[in-house]
């Protein structure tokens, strides 16, 4: 990711967290029995903070769903919540609850209900100021993600998105740049915690995200096009095996992804 482009990114994200959170005071319940808050919570652990950051378009983190603002719709048999809105961009969702057979269930019951899927997806244009100078993010995107395994020792997740998005620079002193961003959650294992213990990191699974950018002329030293590929193994901790592809060639190293940005 360019320089510039992650100092929008940090200029969005104060913006866009403060105006979709300043309504709901959102504090994310105790996930430690199968609850439907707890279910809810867990799709936005902290090991799906890059997930959801990257599917935004404008690194941000999505609120856990507080299911009293969510009405269910017979037609999709689905729960469809309020949208929440933050600098020009506007947060849809909704969940779908699962029993063993994959069937939808019109409530949650913690002995039949066994998966959630939600969907998410964000649209609009936020602004932000790159260098001094005013920009535009137009971001249309879409993620679905799967949590299994309610009622056992350990919940699944799986999932994955695709994003695209506009940077302009309203003065047009610089070509916009247009991306697609995709982000796949593959077979993410979390173990139930048992009461007192902290929330768990996944023992094992696999985040990947991909990031094609075509950059115009802004840096034309370098390719116009750009792909970056980072796929993030789990083990247990925050700290994963990360490995990074890029034109230039493919680097693995270890990070711990609570205090370092994504890089070898």
């Amino acid at each position: 990711m360019s320089t510039r482009t992650r100092l929008l990114f940090a200029t969005l994200t104060l913006a866009v967290v403060a105006g979709a959170c300043s309504s709901d005071n959102i504090v994310a319940p105790d996930a430690r029995v199968d609850t439907l808050d707890g279910a809810l919570s867990e799709v936005t652990s902290p090991a799906l903070d890059y997930v959801a950051a990257t599917f935004s378009g404008a690194g941000m983190l999505t609120p856990a769903i507080v299911p009293s603002r969510c009405q269910y719709d017979g037609e999709s048999a689905s729960f469809i919540c309020d949208a929440l809105t933050g600098n020009g961009l506007t947060l849809n969702q909704h969940y779908s609850l699962l029993d063993a057979s994959g069937s939808k269930q019109q409530a949650f019951d913690a002995k039949s209900t066994a998966g959630v899927v939600v969907n998410s997806a964000v649209a609009g244009t936020a602004t932000g100021y790159v260098s001094s100078k005013a920009v535009t993010l137009t971001v249309d995107a879409q993620q679905e993600l799967t949590l299994s395994g309610l009622g056992t020792a350990q919940h699944t997740i799986n999932g994955s998105s695709l994003t695209l998005t506009t940077l302009a620079w309203t003065d047009n002193s610089t070509p916009p740049l247009t991306s697609t961003i995709t982000t796949r959650v593959v077979d993410l294992v979390i173990p139930v915690p048992r009461p007192g213990d902290p929330a768990p990191w996944p023992t094992s699974g696999m985040i990947e995200l991909r990031s094609s950018t075509d950059l115009g002329y802004v840096i034309p030293l370098e390719a116009a096009n750009t792909t970056t590929n980072a796929a993030m193994e789990f083990s247990g901790s925050s700290t994963v095996k990360l490995t990074i592809t890029t034109q230039n060639g493919t680097q693995t190293c270890r990070v711990d992804i609570t205090t370092t940005m994504l890089g070898c």
